[in-house]
């Protein structure tokens, strides 16, 4: 909180204590009469009626829907406060209790129920002179130490590049905050802590006194107010370069990893493209492998498939697998545990609907391939799969430009044969841009209505909290409460991202969701987590501020972001707790209970109770949770030397907790081969520059001089370096010279075809119409 101006000569200087006040993000504060005051953003600016009009009515509508309150103060984020350390204090203690209870709960769930906790390929070989007393005794940490000394190659086959990429950016930010914390935690916090003890030594203070909030610079000698900027400055430097190199270091051994997996694509995946936006003479199988065996040559060309629009067929098929899956649970079903004239009248009825669907199957398979000869365009799609006979054809086929038309024939690398979503593929364009449009709209609908969802709710917890007596229950609710129920209505959302992205988006595999619900939720975080203290009013209104006074971004995260670090140290020790609380499998479990309950064997159970949930539980929902865990530890590192600590935590926990379960416990996804991993560091990126422009705008607050702020400023140019030097780094596609080596080499086994499973045989083998389950995309 910037608590007014000081009367004194140039060198006064403002108290910072952080705490956001009206008047402190108005930017109504005089730093130095030598300097441009901030522009006052209240102040309202003369505009034209017309389109102006419809804004300003859009603006009040949501100050109406968000009850005049700010939007922090809807979802729950509180400022600092005396109390703090005491709150703090009793929510990790609370945390810790809570966390050693379901580690208890994990470790006689994983003796009693192993297959839910480990694949039956790494199912643990156990003596028959060891006992259950002594296996439970060594269960408490055997898990711990296999996935910390497990080898990268092996967490590659178990995981894929994928699990093993996302194990890595755990251990990258528990690497950032170890080599942050040398300078900040080590020379800041006891800097901060020096200079707050002139004023206050209340031990109750403690997180209040090693932050940076709450020094009045105007009280101190000059040396000391010169030692403190100058300190934060070489913090920012070493703070960005630090994160630079480290990140270009992982990137590299990303690459070597991401060039092996490239290499280790089995055909057809390899040698096959994905074709879109064919022309309508293109649009049958027979068509496209003559344009293409045209261009290249018929020795070049194996097969050529355009995608159908099945949508009866898909159906009779979905039905076909799922009236043979039920005829094998009857069949397999113990005798005795019904009336066996019932179950053999459902078995008989369950065999002859069998063979009527097959029929009709049949049928409809005859009719949508008849159609593709007559290239009907009701049934042929204009997307379709090419697969050539090596990887070089393909490469060249990737690159031109087919047509003066430069829409028609695009050409991408295909997803995993497994993860195609073939009606997704077969829509057409103007069906597409109309989903886009629908799911932009209810994006936006989200983003609306979403803080005074979570402010309805506190609204009536807040009460509850204020009538209890007792100082510490009140504590533990105070830190437990706010931060609770802000992750519990952020868990949501992944759910409902999911839905928009599966029924009005248009995707090509059901791993892309997955890289889509990445960017999505990492963003709704960003605001939502990070920057909701910044939002004084809509966001429409902050963001029209913006627009007419760009520069003044550096006052609003300063004047906002600092009076809130504390909230996110209890946010961050809540979801160390959570880490813990992931290892029981809660969901899976059950249904792997209520499937043995139904005698279903092990192996059989866990294939049923398999995947976890994909929407909160799948890569791009973990990557953006982990990553704005990350970012707002980065945001608060010279702010608040302490949240570094936790964060270490809670990356050092997390990559044991997540590698146990991507390793030994979660059947193994589609991979995208690091996909989630660059986008992870680009949104470092993006966290580092939001650091850089609040500590421009601290240091623009408190000190005197112009030099620090400058110097602070400058190191947007070392970031922009480190991500040009990122950048340049290719990671999407082989070398050419890597291409025509792994052809020279003897060609791997078939893995998978690219055709659409209702368009081949029918399938009656239960196991195997679960694949696209099993894979946790559909």
């Amino acid at each position: 909180r910037l608590e007014g101006e000081i009367s004194a000569p140039s060198n006064s200087l403002v108290e910072v204590e952080g705490v956001l006040h009206p008047e402190a993000f108005l930017g109504a504060h005089v730093v130095d009469p030598t300097k441009k005051p901030p522009v006052n953003l209240t102040k309202t600016n003369v505009t034209k009626p017309g389109n102006n009009d419809s804004l300003k009515s859009v603006e009040n509508l949501l100050m109406g829907a968000m009850g005049n309150k700010s939007a922090s103060g809807l979802v729950g984020v509180s400022e600092n406060s005396d109390h703090d350390f005491e709150t703090m204090r009793t929510a990790a203690s609370f945390n810790f209790v809570s966390s050693l209870v379901a580690f208890m709960a994990f470790v006689l769930c994983r003796h009693f129920c192993p297959a839910v906790y480990c694949k039956p390929e790494l199912m643990p070989f156990e003596t028959a002179d060891t006992g259950p007393l002594f296996r439970l005794a060594r269960g408490l940490f055997d898990w711990a130490s296999s996935v910390h000394s497990m080898e990268e190659d092996e967490v590659l086959k178990h995981a894929g590049l994928d699990g093993l990429m996302f194990l890595e950016f755990m251990s990258l930010g528990r690497q950032l905050a170890v080599v942050w914390s040398v300078v900040i935690v080590g020379v800041l916090g006891p800097l901060h802590y020096f200079l707050h003890s002139s004023t206050t030594t209340d031990p109750a203070q403690f997180l209040s006194m090693t932050s940076y909030n709450g020094l009045i610079l105007a009280h101190l000698p000059r040396s000391q107010q010169l030692l403190l900027t100058w300190g934060h400055v070489v913090a920012v430097w070493y703070l960005v370069v630090s994160s630079c190199w480290l990140i270009y270091l992982a990137q590299l051994r990303f690459l070597v990893h991401r060039f092996n997996w490239l290499k280790n694509i089995p055909p057809p995946r390899a040698t096959t493209l994905l074709v879109e936006n064919l022309p309508k003479e293109c649009r049958s199988d027979d068509a496209l492998r003559v344009y293409f065996a045209r261009l290249f040559g018929p020795q070049s060309i194996v097969q050529a498939y355009v995608v159908r629009r099945t949508d009866r067929l898909r159906k009779l098929f979905t039905d076909v697998e799922s009236t043979a899956s039920r005829l094998h649970l009857e069949e397999v079903r113990q005798p005795g545990r019904e009336c066996p004239c019932a179950s053999e009248v459902d078995k008989g009825l369950l065999r002859s609907t069998l063979v009527d669907l097959k029929a009709e199957a049949s049928k409809e398979q005859k009719k949508v391939e008849e159609a593709v000869q007559q290239m009907d365009l009701k049934v042929c799609s204009s997307a379709g799969f090419v697969t050539f006979t090596s990887r070089r054809m393909c490469m060249l086929a990737l690159s031109p430009q087919y047509r003066a038309d430069a829409s028609q024939f695009t050409t991408t690398m295909p997803p995993d044969p497994e993860d195609v979503i073939y009606q997704d593929l077969a829509k057409d364009p103007e069906v597409r841009a109309g989903g886009v449009l629908t799911a932009g709209a209810l994006l936006l609908l989200i983003f609306i209505i979403w803080a005074p969802m979570i402010a309805t709710f506190l609204d009536k917890v807040e009460p509850f909290i204020a009538s209890v007596q007792n100082p510490q229950a009140r504590h533990l609710l105070q830190g437990v409460m706010r931060t609770g129920v802000l992750k519990m209505f952020m868990s949501c959302l992944p759910t409902l991202f999911m839905a928009i992205i599966h029924n009005f988006l248009t995707l090509k595999a059901g791993a892309w969701a997955q890289l889509k619900l990445q960017d999505w939720f990492f963003a709704f975080q960003l605001v939502f987590i990070l920057l909701v203290t910044t939002i004084v009013g809509t966001v429409l209104n902050v963001l029209e501020k913006l627009l007419a006074h760009p520069g003044e971004v550096v006052y609003i995260l300063a004047d906002a972001l600092p009076g809130f670090s504390n909230f996110y140290i209890n946010y961050i020790l809540l979801s160390c707790f959570l880490q813990v609380f992931d290892l029981l499998r809660t969901m899976n479990l059950a249904k792997y209970l209520f499937w043995r309950g139904r005698n279903a064997d092990p192996a059989e159970a866990r294939d049923l109770s398999e995947p976890e949930d994909q929407d909160s539980d799948g890569m791009g929902s973990r990557m953006a949770k982990v990553a704005i865990h990350l970012v707002v530890c980065t945001v608060f590192a010279s702010c608040c030397p302490v949240i570094l600590l936790v964060a270490w935590l809670y990356f050092a926990l997390g990559r044991y907790t997540y590698g146990f379960l991507v390793i030994f416990a979660e059947t193994k996804k589609p991979d995208m081969g690091g996909a989630f991993w660059v986008k992870s560091l680009r949104h470092l990126f993006l966290g580092v520059l939001i650091y850089i422009l609040l500590m421009v705008g601290l240091l623009s607050r408190t000190s005197p001089d112009r030099e620090p702020m400058i110097c602070a400023f400058a190191s947007i140019l070392a970031l922009g370096f480190g991500y040009v030097r990122f950048s340049s780094l290719s990671w999407e596609a082989l070398p050419f010279e890597a291409v025509a080596e792994v052809d020279s080499l003897q060609h791997r086994e078939v893995s998978g075809d690219y055709r659409q499973p209702e368009c081949g045989r029918l399938r009656e083998g239960r196991r195997e119409s679960l694949g696209k389950k099993s894979d946790g995309t559909h």
